[in-house]
């Protein structure tokens, strides 16, 4: 077979080496997400576009408000300034956060502090996109509004709108994914078992910040520098070699992580709850007639909700009695009061009627004596005997007043009589509403005494535990027996999944291997020719092997790339990033997308010289291909300065800063 093998053919092999018939390969194969992708992809681009900050600096030498955009476009372009701490590297982390979603998360506490606004624009095949942050300039505080929109029709359509973080950045891989026709790759190692990785590990490979534990990206796990060097070249049928890989890996997992049914653990639980239940049952036997613990606190429930009942009905009843004495208090009081008026009234009439009887013989002031017949004389006359004042009859006001509180008086009585036979009823049915209150309590009191009995409570919180245990035996006997008929229905259906995978595996290694050989020997050889240009002692020669590890000759001795020096690992670094550009421009073909940013990429101790070697072959890389972005960030130095066109370098001079 050839590297040109179309899908058909490819289940057709796998069915062939594995002796099954090809629905039975294709079933395995989708049931695992193992799919055929056989063709040479086209290239790719990503082109910055424009970086906007804005927002209000503080704790500086120059403070104050600032609203800066840095343009850009294809070609070399360079920001540069005269002093460290200018703000280089600040803007080279906010383009790589707007590429993948992660703006807040790249910019130091001191610089997010300052900003207010923070865009980032991008072209993906041509594409515009525009991750666009926004917050209160000096807020500290991450939770920053963050949107993401694709160029349409000249305005922007909004892809998510929202708090920076997690979603944000899933939408900007989801995005980009789509865009370069990547997929995610799954993995699955002993240590971290199974997983995926995506956009940020992929665009990790797009930048170059100095020194790093692997030649391509930032990661070494999985073999991801392999990975991703595969996957920018463009070689068709490594991402269903690796989606096998990972299902075999994790199928094969998993079968030692499942525990074996042939243990006679279903056998043992049988025997343990046979035990159980001879127990419950021995437990049961010892239970004394009567009452059982359960039917006592059924009734201590009910007891407790009727005496609830009754101490609201005896506060009820203590209400009224209260109420109705204080009215029989107040009555009897009016009562009282009444009479004494009656009475008071009473005895001044009768005093008047008496001293109108009276026949004084002389004179009060005088003593001269008085003629009786001047007393009948007055009486005849209707005049006062010793004044000679003439009497005029008129109504006896008193005795309509006498009458009046004479019925008040009657009035008053009746009602104390009413209240009092009120008052006595409502006393009898408070003692009755208490005496039904004290019942009750004695009723609770006696089946919490009952209750209280030691043998009692501890057998039947044996009895309890059995039970327990018996439910608890008979779950796990259902649940055993329930994962014996699934693997067993597992296994009938993966009985040849291992096979397949495996067979798929080695098939697919074999359509791309040939070619896969070429494509490192030839990285290889344009790593160790710019590792040589850009400084590097010694180098015989470099060697990508098919597993990622890099063999390197370096003065006749045998080393690798984790044992290089600072200096040489950001040499080879960037010698990668750029063979990778140059062997896909070479062989037409491929995924890079033709960006790369390199952060200080002369601060590792590289000669005057060799950091000319390196900007030259970084200029003879951008000419060659002609669709490549590359954008260095460093101190001014003359050797960049006389590479980079003029209207493509942003210069912070003398004590200046960029933003």
């Amino acid at each position: 077979m050839t590297t040109q093998a179309t899908a058909a053919e490819w289940v057709e092999s796998i069915a062939c080496k594995a002796s099954l018939p090809i629905p039975t390969v294709q079933e395995i194969l989708d049931r695992h997400g193992v799919e055929p992708q056989s063709t040479l992809p086209r290239r790719k681009s990503l082109r910055i576009r424009s970086v906007t900050l804005e927002g209000v600096k503080e704790g500086t030498s120059a403070d104050g408000p600032f609203a800066k955009t840095f343009t850009f476009g294809p070609g070399l372009w360079a920001i540069v300034s005269d002093q460290n701490s200018r703000g280089k590297s600040t803007l080279l982390n906010v383009i790589q956060g707007g590429i993948r979603g992660n703006i807040h998360d790249r910019i130091k506490p001191d610089v997010w502090r300052w900003l207010s606004r923070a865009a980032v624009i991008f072209e993906a095949n041509g594409i515009g996109h525009r991750l666009l942050v926004t917050k209160d300039a000096g807020d500290t505080d991450k939770d920053a509004v963050g949107t993401f929109c694709r160029e349409q029709d000249e305005a922007w359509l909004p892809l998510f709108e929202g708090t920076v973080g997690k979603p944000l950045e899933r939408a900007v891989e989801d995005a980009m994914l789509a865009e370069f026709g990547f997929a995610r790759f799954h993995a699955h190692n002993e240590k971290d078992g199974s997983h995926t990785h995506g956009w940020p590990v992929i665009a990790s490979a797009l930048f170059v910040e100095g020194p790093g534990k692997a030649v391509f990206g930032e990661l070494l796990i999985d073999a991801i520098p392999l990975r991703l060097l595969q996957m920018f070249m463009g070689l068709p049928w490594v991402s269903t070699y690796t989606a096998a890989s990972t299902a075999l890996k994790r199928l094969k997992a998993t079968k030692v992580e499942r525990p074996s049914t042939s243990g006679g653990l279903r056998e043992r639980l049988q025997a343990r709850l046979e035990k159980v239940e001879s127990s419950l049952e021995s437990a049961r036997g010892r239970v004394r007639p009567g009452m059982v613990r359960a039917d006592l606190r059924a009734m201590m429930l009910h007891e407790d909700g009727r005496l609830l009942g009754l101490r609201e009905q005896v506060e009820a009843k203590r209400q009224d009695a209260f109420r109705l004495e204080r009215q029989l208090q107040g009555a009897t009081t009016t009562l009282a009061d009444t009479r004494r008026a009656l009475q008071q009234l009473k005895d001044d009439r009768a005093a008047g009627v008496v001293l109108r009887t009276l026949r004084p013989v002389c004179c009060p002031s005088c003593d001269a004596g008085i003629d009786h017949d001047r007393h009948a004389r007055a009486g005849e006359g209707s005049t006062c005997a010793l004044c000679g004042t003439r009497e005029t009859p008129a109504e006896d006001e008193d005795g309509l007043r006498l009458e009046e509180l004479q019925h008040d008086a009657n009035d008053v009585a009746a009602a104390v009589a009413e209240l009092r036979l009120q008052s006595e009823g409502a006393q009898a049915s408070q003692r009755g509403a208490e005496q039904d209150l004290g019942k009750a309590i004695a009723a609770v009191r006696a089946l919490e005494a009952e209750l209280r009995k030691d043998d009692t409570a501890d057998l039947e919180l044996e009895i309890r535990g059995f039970e327990a245990q018996r439910e608890q035996l008979m779950a796990l006997i259902a649940a055993e027996q329930e994962e014996e008929v699934e693997e067993q229905a597992a296994d009938d259906i993966g009985q040849h999944d291992e096979t397949v995978l495996k067979v798929a595996e080695d098939v697919t290694k074999d359509l791309y291997d040939d070619l896969a050989r070429e494509i490192l020997a030839d990285v290889s050889r344009e790593i160790t020719e710019l590792s040589r240009s850009f400084g590097v002692q010694n180098i015989e020669s470099m060697d990508l092997g098919t597993g990622g590890a890099m063999r390197i000759m370096q003065g006749h001795a045998l080393t690798s790339f984790g044992k290089l020096s600072p200096g040489e690992n950001l040499r080879v670094r960037i010698a990668a990033a750029l063979a990778v550009i140059e062997v896909s421009r070479q062989r037409m073909y491929g995924r890079h997308p033709g960006l790369l940013v390199l952060d200080s990429p002369g601060a590792q101790e590289m000669a005057p010289a060799d950091f000319a070697a390196l900007l030259s072959r970084v200029h003879e890389a951008i000419e060659s291909a002609g669709d490549i972005q590359i954008i260095v960030g460093a101190r001014a130095e003359s050797t960049l300065l006389d590479v980079v066109p003029c209207d493509h370098v942003t210069h912070a001079e003398g004590d200046r800063f960029l933003f």
